[in-house]
């Protein structure tokens, strides 16, 4: 029952997503920038100025923008916390014990083995 619950539920969704419109339609069309007719451009006579060469400069060198360190213990006792730290080498080796596991119930019967078979199988008829 669950299963034809959730094949419903995905063929309404299926068909909700079909019937959205999709974000390339949503998208009003793109604005392009009236340009004069060529006509009624009037050309301008063109100075000849003379050029002066300005002084190079360099780009100052980007920083990757930095990082503000935050120290986890100030944040912690902020947070009235305290930070504990274990060293392994300095813990004690913990050795679990071995429990034997527990039999419950009678124990199983053994049962003889079948004896060896050194000689040679023969196939025998059954039916007429």
């Amino acid at each position: 029952m669950k299963e034809e619950q959730l094949r419903e539920d995905q063929r309404r969704e299926a068909l909700a997503r079909r019937d959205e419109p999709h974000a390339e339609e949503t998208l009003p069309p793109p604005i392009q920038a009236q340009q004069p007719a060529p006509e009624a451009r009037q050309p301008e006579p063109m100075h000849a100025e003379p050029v002066t060469a300005e002084p190079v400069r360099s780009a100052p060198a980007q920083r990757e923008p930095t990082v503000p360190k935050i120290d986890p213990k100030v944040l912690l006792e902020d947070a009235g916390l305290v930070m504990i730290e274990t060293d392994r080498s300095k813990a004690p080796a913990v050795s679990v014990p071995v429990e034997e596991p527990l039999h419950l119930g009678r124990p199983r019967r053994e049962r003889p083995k079948p004896p060896a078979q050194d000689d040679e199988l023969q196939q025998v008829e059954t039916k007429r």
